[in-house]
């Protein structure tokens, strides 16, 4: 895919905590709302930790929405709020946490995650 497009502005970011739906996972919790392309923000407060601990964990979340860009759909802003358990969990683990809740909020496509279910299972 392309470079990933971020929301900047407090009141984009407001909206989507006022208007969007949210899934709540162990690791994060994602906003969705509807939106002219694809575009993410990320947020990782201070109980996470200090800046170093806040950095990994945004780290952590671009990779991964890096590597599922082209299975979700556009036309959403997305923002993943970071939760303190996504220091400690495994790679897998927050991979799946981002799967089941962005399959949740329906903006998974479903071509790929069908094809990504068989090929789990082979």
């Amino acid at each position: 895919m392309g470079k990933i497009i971020s929301l900047c502005r407090n009141s984009e970011f407001q909206r989507l905590y006022r208007r969007g739906k949210s899934a709540v996972r162990p690791t994060m919790v994602i906003y969705r709302a509807k939106g002219k392309s694809l575009r993410l923000g990320i947020t990782a407060g201070k109980k996470i930790g200090k800046a170093v601990y806040r950095n990994r964990a945004k780290r952590r979340i671009r990779e991964l929405f890096r590597r599922h860009q082209s299975e979700l759909m556009t036309g959403f802003d997305i923002c993943i709020v970071a939760r303190s358990r996504i220091l400690t969990a495994s790679a897998e683990k927050v991979e799946a946490d981002f799967i089941s809740a962005a399959a949740e909020l329906g903006i998974l496509n479903s071509m790929n995650s069908n094809c990504r279910k068989a090929k789990n299972q082979d």
